[in-house]
């Protein structure tokens, strides 16, 4: 970290009036570099130097009480200077500013070991049910990360809140899980979400909430995401989540999941992997059926008899049960299951 804040003072010395703010932030995340959030750095950037007020989102109402990835706000100051201060900055940017390999939970890219293409998955897959939520905040970018960086495919939960964007939870209500709101997604502002924080399993350090962007923008393309459009989406918003994995490239990293057959089939009919997910009797849809919708995996309950996980699995699906406790329970799942959903991918 001490080599890469040099790196970016050498770049941002081409202005003056940069260089003396740049010193002294430096030297406090050296010293403190878990104790200021996105907004400080985008507010004190953008004070400091009034041509980045048009580019920084400054929020002075706020206070993140969790830790945050420093040096991915680092780079996003050094990007915000570069678009105003020309290609100066570039050598900073492409000394690696931004990974967060070395904060605990949190990886870039190039750390992961999860395959990136769907057709890369290695049979059994292990599935990392809400990014580990036995171990990590559930649903948080730590969990996420984790699980990609030791080659688990991380799973995560689609709902949506008053203003329509998307985001990772799964309960159909802030309460269990998150702290500093509560009631419906649904009816949470923008602002609420992005002020709550995820409780942790064990009672540890709290994580920041995700929406679906934050999530693509870090991971989208690099590893292979299992994001489930919960029950209730509308046809619209099911749309409007295909749109956004189109607008990004994203078909050939995606395995999309619903319980709704309906969602599941248009899924496949965009041309996206669908996992339909069915509970511990067989649905209503014969396995003919589903797999004339194009649908190519199924996510039984484990609680489904194995005589017909076996009958999904003659049909030609690809089966991987929900939600086991730990991947220690996944050695005693039959021989042709292709993957299962886990608490705790991890302990085995």
């Amino acid at each position: 970290m001490r080599n890469q804040g040099c790196t970016f003072l050498t770049a941002m010395s081409a202005n003056a009036d940069v260089r003396q703010w740049a010193v002294a932030s430096a030297r406090v995340f050296i010293s403190h570099p878990f104790v200021h959030s996105a907004d400080d750095v985008h507010s004190t950037f953008a004070t400091r130097s009034p041509a980045l007020r048009s580019v920084a989102v400054v929020n002075t109402q706020r206070e993140k009480t969790t830790r945050t990835r420093p040096f991915t706000i680092l780079a996003t100051a050094v990007l915000a200077a570069s678009a105003t201060f020309g290609a100066g900055l570039a050598p900073a940017a492409a000394t690696g500013l931004g990974s967060a390999g070395e904060a605990p939970g949190l990886g870039s890219p190039s750390d992961f070991t999860a395959p990136d293409k769907v057709d890369d998955i290695e049979f059994p897959t292990t599935i990392s049910h809400r990014g580990g939520s036995n171990v990590y905040p559930e649903e948080s970018m730590e969990g996420f990360t984790a699980s990609a960086k030791d080659g688990f495919l991380p799973e995560m939960d689609i709902q949506f809140l008053e203003d329509g964007t998307p985001v990772l939870i799964h309960d159909d209500t802030a309460d269990r899980t998150l702290n500093g709101a509560t009631g419906p997604i649904r009816d949470l502002s923008r602002e609420e979400w992005d002020a709550a924080t995820i409780k942790h399993p064990a009672g540890g350090e709290e994580a920041a909430t995700v929406t679906l962007d934050e999530l693509l923008d870090e991971m989208g393309g690099e590893v292979v995401l299992v994001p489930e459009i919960k029950p209730g989406a509308t046809p619209e918003e099911v749309d409007r989540v295909l749109n956004e994995f189109d607008e990004r490239g994203l078909k050939d990293s995606l395995v999309v999941q619903s319980f709704d057959f309906e969602a599941a089939k248009t899924i496949a009919d965009r041309g996206y992997t669908s996992l339909y997910l069915m509970g511990s009797t067989m649905p209503k849809e014969s396995p003919a059926e589903i797999k004339d919708a194009g649908i190519e995996w199924v996510g039984p309950s484990k609680n489904l008899p194995t005589n017909k996980m076996r009958e999904l699995d003659k049909a030609g699906f690809h089966v991987a049960p929900y939600t086991l406790e730990t991947a220690k329970d996944g050695q005693r799942l039959p021989g042709f299951i292709d993957g299962y959903f886990t608490d705790d991918a991890w302990t085995d």
